[in-house]
């Protein structure tokens, strides 16, 4: 029985998603559908591929992943399907799924060109029913990737903001505001385990320009209610919150700003 696991940005007031589940089981009946989210910001290309591929790697192996953030859809960006070790993905190729696939180690990579495996009818506006579903609903019955199309390597990969530790601090970005308000960076533990940075410790932040400081915890009930705080959250990295708050919209943080992160010097706020 196969599964397959939808990620976009439609919502679920409009009929979008349940018109591309009723596709994939129209053509195979006993699919099993999973809904990752469907909350992804509108457009935002990075957001669903960091959702993707921290979803992803909690699924059994050979889910079928359809992600579908695709601003550029009915443009000159391609249709594709990955293959990797694990499982197949169905998106547009605009980096929205390279990053999960490459952590499951990728093996080929198609361009869907087979419309025999596509809608009689293509929307030139919502390749997500008429082309990704399809092709899921095809896949989910056994049909082989090379079917699909034929192998390319200039697919499109979208490259992760790279962390520095150098000169006693840790900088990166803001990647991901969750729906608590949660400020999500891409720095490791590892990185602040190379500062000396533990758990206990206050450490001195820099977010887009405001300065503050706050306490390196375990979790986010070691604070008073209100109070900011860092930790490592659930996708392992540096996490920025306020206890039964937002900090997001306390410090005015958006998804891309710069951090900087060292450890606390009681002089140099």
């Amino acid at each position: 029985m196969a599964l397959v696991a939808l990620l976009s940005d439609f919502g679920v007031k409009d009929p979008y998603v349940a018109q591309m589940k009723g596709t994939i089981l129209t053509i195979s009946p006993s699919t099993i559908i999973v809904d990752i989210s469907h909350e992804v910001e509108r457009h935002n290309i990075q957001e669903g591929m960091l959702l993707l591929a921290s979803a992803a790697q909690y699924f059994p192996a050979g889910t079928i992943y359809v992600a579908v953030v695709d601003p550029g859809v009915g443009g000159s960006r391609r249709p594709i399907l990955i293959q990797t070790c694990r499982g197949l993905y169905v998106g547009p190729d605009n980096g929205l799924l390279t990053m999960a696939a490459e952590m499951d180690g990728i093996v080929k990579v198609y361009h869907l060109t087979e419309s025999k495996y596509f809608a009689v009818r293509v929307s030139p506006t919502f390749h997500g029913r008429d082309i990704f579903a399809h092709v899921a609903g095809h896949l989910a019955r056994g049909v082989e990737p090379s079917n699909f199309g034929q192998p390319i390597t200039d697919y499109k990969r979208i490259e992760f903001p790279k962390v520095e530790v150098r000169c006693g601090e840790v900088s990166g970005s803001i990647i991901h505001i969750d729906r608590f308000g949660n400020i999500v960076s891409n720095i490791s533990y590892q990185n602040l385990e190379s500062m000396n940075i533990g758990y206990g410790s206050m450490v001195d932040f820099e977010i887009d320009g405001k300065t503050f400081s706050a306490p390196f915890c375990h979790t986010y009930v070691e604070v008073p209610s209100g109070n900011i705080l860092a930790t490592i959250g659930s996708s392992g990295s540096l996490e920025v919150a306020v206890c039964m708050g937002d900090a997001a919209k306390l410090l005015n943080v958006k998804v891309g700003a710069s951090i900087r992160v060292r450890g606390h010097n009681p002089n140099s706020y």
